[in-house]
């Protein structure tokens, strides 16, 4: 029921979003604040070792992006969507393999978006809502597939949602 201090994050970020693989915490991409230049969207991933109390960078994403989601399936890293520096939405699907250290390009959503939600359930990752200036807030569910690197349509949410969590039980 206590707080203890752990090593700090080495650059600050918002904006980004953290997964756990093997007892490890992985921060993914994000907003850094640059004195000289303002906000920088990131490809920077830096992962927390607990047992050890300290940060080591690891492979940069090939999308650097702020306000996207991520999920774990099968020990590896799926980050979704997410918004790009040059202010693009984007549709990408990347995966992070902690072993490897190595990102691999996916399949693309089926609409660019940013502030959705995704969780895993029965080795699928399933992405809720989010939102983009074409399309506005969304109610729309998409169902990925690993083994056949393929997207499904699941049914829609009740209401259109953004800037949510989801969570399998």
């Amino acid at each position: 029921g206590l707080w203890s201090r752990a090593a700090s994050l080495p650059v600050a970020r918002g904006s980004h979003t953290a997964a756990v693989v093997d007892g490890k915490i992985y921060v993914v991409g994000g907003a850094i604040d640059d004195d000289e230049v303002g906000v920088v969207v990131t490809d920077r991933v830096d992962m927390y070792d607990p047992a050890a109390d300290s940060w080591q960078q690891v492979a940069a994403m090939p999308t650097a992006r702020v306000s996207h989601a991520a999920a774990i399936v099968d020990g590896k890293i799926y980050v979704s969507g997410g918004l790009a520096e040059s202010g693009q939405y984007s549709d990408a699907l990347e995966a992070y393999d902690p072993v490897a250290d190595t990102w691999t390009t996916l399949a693309s959503l089926s609409r660019a978006r940013e502030h959705h939600a995704s969780a895993v359930v029965n080795g699928k990752l399933y992405v809720f809502g989010g939102y983009s200036s074409s399309a506005g807030r969304m109610d729309l569910v998409e169902v990925y597939s690993p083994a056949s690197n393929t997207w499904a349509s699941a049914a829609d949410l009740p209401l259109p949602i953004d800037e949510s969590v989801a969570v399998a039980l």
